[in-house]
Order: structure tokens, then C-alpha cells, then sequence
């Protein structure tokens, strides 16, 4: 008796596992449960231990979609209302067994409940469950460990960068403290740097004055090198004893003006004064001319403000073929030949 009672308690802790996944059919399920009512402590602990490691189970599989049509299933089976004689129909009570009894029973002729263990079916079900289950929690396992090799990568660089944010921390503080007083420089300063541009305006401003005088003062000293050189020209033209003179007088449009022409026969070179020349329009000009068979250009002049001409003539032909002189209005450039009216004329 003690011998076939130790045999199925071990049945039961066999066929525990399927029960806990509810692989079992009810006539199979029976005699578990009523040795379950016992108070057996052993297969209480198995089975919590098998019925959480079942829970698990779904976890290990890879998600699988649900159909499209099985919506529309769900919501037409819970439309149809159960029948009449479904809904009187009484619920058959489980079978009740009292405590320790199933073990005087005589085993009935057909196969023991637990010949199910020695199925194929249930070996390869038990198989597929163990083997999911040790491949769940073994890829759990590699979970946590990478989970915790990547907490320990991000706590190392989150304190590199805690270390490096202090030092910039400092460094910020340290520019805001230089900024600070360079600020308070700055503004202690402010009023030095102001005159200090007051007085530079008026530095460039005068500069500016004094380069223009310069530039006068140089156009001036450049007018007066001119004329220096011109009269140490004409000094030395008049020291020469080759030198004559033609006096020209002025025609009716001018006959107050008058002028004289100095040349030396030798260089060929000549000088032209003026005198009370009537004020040249604008855009015109007088034009020397030395007649010999037809007028010869030997240059244009203009007046000064006190209606005086002068001009230097660099090369004057032969003395000896011209007949006399004559000035002549054209316009500003001069002409090949005499197009204005005469107002100065001289002969030889």
C-alpha cells in the first residue's frame, strides 16, 4: 500500500507540468486535483514553480499577427444568444472525492490516466515546453548581461562628462570673472576714451586744413617756379645782342592793345607781350601768326586778370622770309589757318 502510494505521488509530480499548462483532459485532471485537496506541500511548490515558469512561455515566441477575420468571429459569437435548454441546463458538478479513498480503488480495466506520460504527443509537447523554456531564459540571461555591460559603458561616460562639465564649469566662471573686470575697466575708462575722441576729431580736423594750405601752398611755390623760370628764360633772351624787337598795335577791335615780340635770329626763339587785351570769350582763344607768302601758327595765348599775354615761342620761322605779325580770335585749340578777326598787328 505505502509502495503504491509513493509510485503516484511521483505520477503526480510527473504529470504536474501538464496540468499546469492544462494539457490534460478531465478525466485526467481529476485524481490531480483530488490529491491537490490533500494539502500536499511537494506538489503545491511544483506546481507554483510550473505554472509561473508557463507563464513565461508566451514571451519566448516570436509575435505572431492576429488574423483579419478573427474580429468579426469574436463579435458574431458573442451576438448569438445561447438557446433555452442551453441556458436551464444545470452545470454538472465536478466529482468529489474524499481525501485518500482513490487510493484504495481498484484500478479500472482500461489504461491508467497517467499512461498519458508515455505518449509521443505529451514527450514531445513536455520536450518543446522545457527547451522553450530554457532558451527564454537563457536569451534573458544574455538580456541582462549586455543590459548591464551598456549601464556600465553609460555610467563611465557619464561621469567623463560630469568631470568634463565641471572643468568647463570653472573655466566659465573664471572668463565671467575676467569679463567682469575688464567691464568695470572699461567703464572707468569711458570718459578718458571719450575726450581722448573729442580731442582726435579735432586733430584730423585741423590736419585736414593743413594739408589743404600745403596743397595751395605747393600749386603756389610750382606757378612761381614757373615763373621764375620763364623770367631766367627771358633774362638770359635779352642779355643775347642778336636779339629784336617788333612792336604790334592794335587793330579797330582793339586799339588800345598793343604788344612787342623780342626774337634772336639765331635760336630762333621768341617772346610775346601783351598788353590791354580785350577779355576772351568763352571758348575762344588768340593765335599768333607770322605772315611770310601765307600765315604760319607760332602759337595760342589767353589773358590774365590784368588783360595782359604772355608766350614763349620755342621755334619761330626764318626772320628773313616773314613780312609781319598778326593775333588773330579763333577758337579755343586754334585753326591751320586765321578764321577770326585780326586784333593785333606788326611789320618788320
Amino acid at each position: 500500500m505505502v509502495e503504491r502510494e509513493s509510485v503516484s505521488h511521483e505520477t503526480f509530480e510527473e504529470a504536474l507540468p501538464l496540468y499546469a499548462v492544462g494539457a490534460l483532459d478531465r478525466q485526467d485532471r481529476q485524481p490531480i486535483e483530488a490529491h491537490l485537496l490533500t494539502g500536499c506541500p511537494v506538489c503545491h511548490a511544483a506546481l507554483k514553480e510550473y505554472r509561473a515558469a508557463a507563464g513565461l512561455l508566451p514571451y519566448g515566441l516570436p509575435p505572431v499577427p492576429a488574423p483579419p477575420s478573427l474580429k468579426g468571429r469574436i463579435v458574431g459569437a458573442l451576438a448569438q444568444k445561447p438557446s433555452v435548454q442551453e441556458t436551464a441546463k444545470p452545470a454538472e458538478p465536478p466529482p468529489r472525492l474524499e481525501p485518500g479513498r482513490w487510493l484504495n480503488h481498484v484500478i479500472p480495466p482500461e489504461p491508467p490516466w497517467y499512461s498519458v506520460f508515455f505518449r509521443p504527443a505529451f514527450v514531445l509537447v513536455l520536450t518543446l515546453a522545457v527547451a522553450g523554456t530554457g532558451f527564454y531564459a537563457w536569451t534573458l540571461r544574455s538580456r541582462v548581461l549586455d543590459e548591464s555591460v551598456q549601464r556600465q559603458h553609460v555610467e563611465a561616460a557619464l561621469q567623463a562628462e560630469t568631470a568634463r562639465l565641471a572643468t568647463l564649469q570653472r573655466q566659465v566662471a573664471e572668463q565671467e570673472r575676467l569679463l567682469a573686470g575688464l567691464r568695470e575697466e572699461i567703464t572707468h575708462r569711458s570718459g578718458d576714451v571719450g575726450d581722448l575722441l573729442g580731442t582726435l576729431t579735432e586733430r584730423e580736423a585741423e590736419l585736414d586744413r593743413l594739408r589743404a594750405q600745403a596743397s595751395d601752398q605747393q600749386r603756389e611755390i610750382a606757378g612761381l617756379r614757373k615763373t621764375l623760370a620763364q623770367r631766367d628764360e627771358m633774362l638770359a633772351f635779352l642779355r643775347s645782342p642778336n636779339v629784336k624787337v617788333v612792336s604790334l598795335a592794335g587793330a579797330d577791335q582793339a586799339k588800345s592793345a598793343g604788344a612787342l615780340l623780342l626774337f634772336d635770329p639765331e635760336s630762333k626763339k621768341a617772346f610775346f607781350y601783351g598788353f590791354n587785351m580785350p577779355p576772351l570769350p568763352a571758348g575762344k582763344t588768340y593765335q599768333l601768326w607770322a605772315i611770310a607768302g601765307k600765315p604760319i601758327s607760332a602759337g595760342v595765348f589767353g589773358t590774365d586778370a590784368g588783360q595782359k599775354s604772355r608766350l614763349v615761342i620755342r621755334s619761330i620761322p626764318d626772320p628773313a622770309d616773314v613780312a609781319k605779325f598778326a593775333v588773330s580770335m579763333e577758337p579755343e585749340g586754334g585753326r591751320p589757318q586765321p578764321t577770326g578777326e585780326i586784333y593785333l598787328v606788326g611789320q618788320l
